[in-house]
């Protein structure tokens, strides 16, 4: 779990949003929130008259949060700079960064980089991501995993979520079979190997969570087919939908990977995407 919540501001209503959802989260983990809102600098630098409409704003947002939570920590900030830069800053692996965004969930919709795409693609820290979402009530927490070592901060994270929010967690693992391999397809014998691997992968994973996390009332599913669409049919009406992803590298970290960049692409829940761990191989050992 987290130790800090920060909602990306700007008196939008995609930042209403996620001050809303990061604010009823708070309200089930008790963490402190702080409105930031980066002003851009103009020619001149940002002038005293955007610079008093910012505080202002975030402040406002700030203080009415407040009033209809006392028992919650809001406070708010300004700071002058680039958006993504300065956010991208902010970020680490104790203070989840929340940000909306009007990108509604559509499947026709294949290319193009939001500010929470970039933030997740290159923060060192979880992010949060606050689509426009169907009413109605949402319930539980759903977790994506693919490789169960590098995913151990997501599947963190998400036990932990669930566990405050007493909502159950739904551990969803996909997979698909490989493209066949000339006219006559492939061993049948080996897609069934195939499919006992990943579910092995499930149930060791599964394993971990309840020895880790005993009072996390647990489900586990298993899927074949893309694991983008899997996580869609599953985090339809889920509080959150949590992923991994590669996190920061000196080229990786421009780089979602696929499912996460897909899931943000064709957003329809509210998803934290987390940086994974990255695993050691034999030669990573050797060139220390």
């Amino acid at each position: 779990m987290t130790e800090h919540t920060l909602v990306g501001w700007d008196g939008s209503a995609a930042a209403r949003r996620a001050a809303e959802w990061a604010t009823h989260r708070a309200l089930a983990t008790g963490e402190p929130i702080t409105l930031i809102q980066v002003v851009a600098p103009g020619p001149a630098g940002a002038d005293d008259v955007t610079l008093i409409r910012a505080v202002e704003s975030a402040e406002d947002e700030a203080i009415s949060i407040r009033q209809r939570y006392p028992v919650l920590d809001v406070r708010s900030e300004v700071l002058v700079g680039e958006p993504l830069a300065d956010l991208r800053a902010c970020s680490d692996e104790h203070r989840l960064l929340v940000v909306g965004t009007d990108e509604l969930g559509t499947t026709s919709r294949t290319s193009g980089w939001s500010l929470g795409s970039r933030l997740a693609a290159s923060c060192s820290g979880p992010v949060a991501v606050i689509p426009q979402v169907a009413a109605g009530e949402r319930h539980g927490v759903v977790l994506g995993i693919e490789n169960r070592e590098e995913d151990g901060p997501a599947i963190e994270l998400a036990a932990r979520e669930a566990i405050a929010r007493e909502e159950p967690l739904h551990v969803v693992h996909a997979w698909h079979q490989p493209t066949a391999a000339g006219a006559r397809g492939l061993n049948p014998e080996f897609i069934a190997w195939l499919g006992d691997a990943h579910t092995t992968a499930l149930s060791e994973a599964v394993e971990r969570i309840e020895r880790d996390f005993p009072e996390v009332s647990l489900q586990q599913h298993l899927s074949e087919g893309w694991p983008a669409d899997a996580l869609h049919a599953f985090a339809g009406s889920a509080t959150a939908l949590v992923v991994g992803t590669r996190g920061r590298g000196a080229v990786l970290r421009f780089f979602l990977g696929s499912t996460s960049h897909q899931l943000l692409l064709t957003i329809d829940a509210p998803t934290i995407v987390v940086p994974r761990r990255p695993v050691s191989t034999p030669d990573d050992e050797a060139a220390r």
